[in-house]
């Protein structure tokens, strides 16, 4: 890789990788970088880009995933939300490697039996009815149910409030995918 595009790849990371980021910072303070954190970085970046198939393979699924902890945090993070999304429903895949998948996604409407904002259990009958526990209703900013009448309500504030964030797009390590790996797997083998 040409020492240039290295230095630009270092620049304009947005991912999680201690190593790079104080590269950055190194970059952001000296202005250039050594010859052996060139040859490191162009390592790091060339075995990434080996790993990734053709911008082709983007495919159209409809899966419902649960995340882990760390995953659901990197994507309130990347699109400055207040709450975690745990429960995203997949509709396209857009790249994969050995060990994980580039996905566009929404979160989850459907009836679930996790909360869709921190991952735990729902427990009581209105948790259960909207798919979101009390204090998640707060982060999300809408009023929790109270009796029967109000869940239909919420449902709607929430099918508004998930339509109002649109599309994400994240990558999302096999790893990190507590519920439905499995059927992820089998829609893009196909």
């Amino acid at each position: 890789m040409e020492t240039s595009i290295v230095t630009q790849n270092v620049r304009e990371y947005k991912g999680d990788n201690n190593f790079i980021l104080s590269l950055q910072n190194g970059l952001k303070k000296y202005g250039a970088l050594t010859p052996k954190q060139l040859e490191a970085a162009t390592n790091f970046f060339s075995k990434f880009t080996k790993e990734v198939k053709k911008e082709s393979s983007e495919k159209q699924v409809n899966v419902n995933l649960k995340v882990s902890k760390f995953i659901a945090k990197r994507i309130a993070n990347d699109n400055n939300l207040e709450f975690n999304p745990f429960l995203v429903t997949i509709s396209k895949v857009l790249n994969e490697t050995s060990k994980a998948y580039q996905v566009v996604g929404r979160m989850n409407t459907s009836d679930v039996t996790s909360c869709r904002c921190c991952g735990k259990d729902l427990t009581d009958w209105r948790s259960q009815a909207t798919g979101v526990g009390p204090v998640c209703s707060k982060h999300l900013k809408i009023p929790y149910v109270k009796n029967q009448e109000d869940v239909a309500v919420f449902k709607k504030m929430l099918k508004l409030k998930i339509e109002d964030i649109g599309d994400l797009t994240f990558w999302v390590p096999k790893s990190q995918i507590i519920e439905g790996l499995d059927e992820l797997s089998s829609q893009t083998s196909k």
